[in-house]
């Protein structure tokens, strides 16, 4: 289960790299609140929440902040859970 993930986002033939780590509970209520009204401006503060390091064109370019967010989904993998009765 990976807790950061690193994300290359092309454009033509730039590439850009950033580092995000899993969302924390706060970035995480934020982003449903916004959601609700915005997505994008939802998707954008679930990126600044998570980013670590990388290229900031990527925070600052709508389509290229869009295409890293898409795969920030990967953070999510391997974690699972279940319901045990007693």
């Amino acid at each position: 289960m990976k807790k950061e993930i690193e994300i290359i986002v092309k454009d033509g033939d730039n590439e850009y790299q950033c580092k995000v780590r899993r969302p924390d509970v706060a970035t995480l209520s934020r982003v449903n609140k916004l959601a609700k009204a915005d997505e994008v401006l939802a998707a954008q503060e679930l990126l600044k929440g998570c980013w670590i390091s990388g290229d900031t064109e990527i925070q600052n370019d709508a389509y290229l902040l869009m295409a890293a967010v898409g795969k920030m989904g990967s953070l999510q993998e391997g974690v699972t859970a279940e319901i045990k009765n007693s």
